[in-house]
């Protein structure tokens, strides 16, 4: 997702699935072409560390399109995210996205706050 119109589409009509260290906003669409944009905050680490977490992101997502089908996703790493490997972000991002996808947990439920749909 290149445009800013497009990525701003996700946050405001998509819904919002909260993991440990992920957060993720999720729009279905008709179109089985998964897309993905990473923002990633100052608080998750300096630059360098916020690119090996953006790197690591986008690989998961390219291992994984099939679970990802017919969505726009925008991944939002929390601040410990910048503290795993590579290898652990990759796995924490599916293990988490299946997690909240599929109702198994999601944190803003745990917390007692409403699920932040359409």
């Amino acid at each position: 997702m290149a445009y800013r119109r497009e990525i701003d589409q996700v946050f405001q009509r998509g819904q919002r699935r909260d993991g440990q260290l992920f957060s993720f906003r999720v729009l279905a669409k008709e179109d089985p072409t998964p897309r993905i944009a990473i923002v990633v905050g100052r608080k998750v680490g300096k630059a360098v560390v916020r690119n090996r977490v953006k790197r690591a992101v986008r690989e998961a997502f390219r291992k994984n399109k099939q679970l990802f089908a017919h969505l726009d996703l925008v991944v939002v790493p929390r601040p410990g995210a910048g503290a795993l490997t590579s290898r652990e972000l990759q796995e924490r991002l599916v293990t988490e996205f299946t997690e909240v996808s599929y109702g198994q947990r999601n944190v803003a439920n745990q917390r007692g706050l409403p699920d932040q749909e359409g």
